[in-house]
């Protein structure tokens, strides 16, 4: 892949492609797609941190309080349903206006579905199977991340076995066929969850459903716990699910430097547009993946077999909620996909989802998102919609 990367550092240089990427997302309206999206799912107790307000300020504290003690003043916000993969289900809804058949597997309850998740996904989704009980994170909010110390004993359950025991394999296979797209997501937490991407996509080409037919959305979710052989079986799978599905692989900008160090890149700790631009040239050159897509937190890059495209993201500088926010960009870029967009107008989907949902709290609709992209290009996006 010798060309050149299209950069947007800015929304006014998309002048030219706006009116034609908004049209077609407002078209989006009309769609209403069929989908598997799994296979977590995470209680949330989320916390924020008053005083200091950023992991900047406070990562040298708890250092200097090392054989000590330190305390802190946070804001105890409640408990929510979590997890990547509902999270993705509950965006996908929003975006679609509702216009959705949904089936959600994940990790829900072990006997029956929690209430927690009934009231979050029932009516979002049009089916719901539970395969474990769901793990537990503490979220800590910080102004500039988030740092979320994850109980994930129960993610162990989460295997092809016991997923086939619980959907059934004529099911399965009726819902695999009638699908437009899967969303697997949070490879990193699920150590068995491989076996079931694998096995999706082989069952898919079993049914005879058309080659390159379905988007396949994989977001892997900090991985660096993971084993390395792991992530070698992985990668080792990933030409199968390729050849059979349209596979989009999706990273946050740290698993994006994980990931090219795996391969013995040196990108850590470069974030230019430039170089993260570079860096998703660098790993779809050796991941086979139709599309590699890499967000930080003020944009996202995507390189394909067209070449490489970075785009600028419409940046808050106070988010009014971050979890949840890279579910909402994997929506998006799901979403636009689904739409038939090119590499840019999938970013642009990604972007304006997160930048309105950590603006809100809410997943936007594709008409919210064409209301968004025309403050953004005005110069009058707030902080706060």
């Amino acid at each position: 892949m010798n060309i050149q990367p299209r950069i947007f550092k800015s929304i006014h240089e998309l002048a030219d492609e706006l009116p034609e990427l908004t049209g077609r997302i407002a078209v989006g309206a009309n769609v209403a797609p069929k989908g598997i999206a799994g296979f977590d799912g995470f209680i949330d107790t989320f916390i924020r941190l008053e005083q200091p307000s950023t992991m900047a300020e406070l990562g040298p504290k708890i250092a200097a309080a090392a054989g000590i003690a330190a305390s802190y003043p946070v804001h105890h916000n409640g408990d929510k349903f979590g997890g990547n993969g509902p999270l993705l289900a509950s965006a996908l809804h929003g975006l679609h206006d509702g216009k959705i058949d949904l089936t959600y597997i994940g990790a829900m309850g072990r006997d029956s579905i929690l209430p927690i998740f009934k009231e979050a996904l029932e009516a979002k989704t049009s089916r719901m199977y539970s395969l474990a009980e769901p793990a537990h994170s503490d979220c800590l909010e910080f102004d500039d991340g988030k740092v979320m110390l994850s109980d994930m004993r129960s993610c162990s359950e989460i295997t092809w076995e016991r997923l086939l025991a619980t959907v059934g394999s004529d099911e399965l296979d009726a819902l695999l066929k009638d699908s437009d797209f899967i969303g697997a997501v949070n490879w990193g937490k699920l150590p068995h969850v491989g076996e079931i991407w694998k096995n999706f996509a082989a069952r898919l080409g079993e049914l005879g459903v058309e080659k390159k037919k379905l988007p396949f959305f994989m977001d892997l979710a900090e991985f660096e716990q993971r084993p390395r052989e792991d992530l070698e079986c992985l990668l080792a799978d990933l030409p199968a699910i390729t050849e059979q599905c349209h596979t989009i692989l999706s990273l946050n900008l740290k698993e994006g430097w994980q990931m090219g160090a795996y391969f013995g890149g040196d990108y850590a700790g470069q974030k230019s547009p430039e170089s993260v631009a570079e860096l998703a040239t660098f790993l779809k050159q050796r991941i086979q993946a139709d599309r590699i897509v890499i967000h930080p937190n003020d944009g996202a890059v995507c390189a394909s077999a067209t070449g490489t495209v970075y785009l600028a993201g419409p940046v808050v500088k106070s988010p009014l909620i971050s979890t949840g926010a890279g579910d909402n960009f994997g929506a998006g870029c799901l979403s636009g996909t689904l739409l038939g967009l090119d590499d840019l107008g999938m970013l642009l989907c990604g972007v304006c989802s997160s930048g309105y949902f950590v603006r809100t709290g809410q997943t936007p609709s594709f008409a919210q998102i064409c209301s968004l992209i025309e403050l953004w290009q005005s110069g009058e996006l707030p902080e706060r919609l």
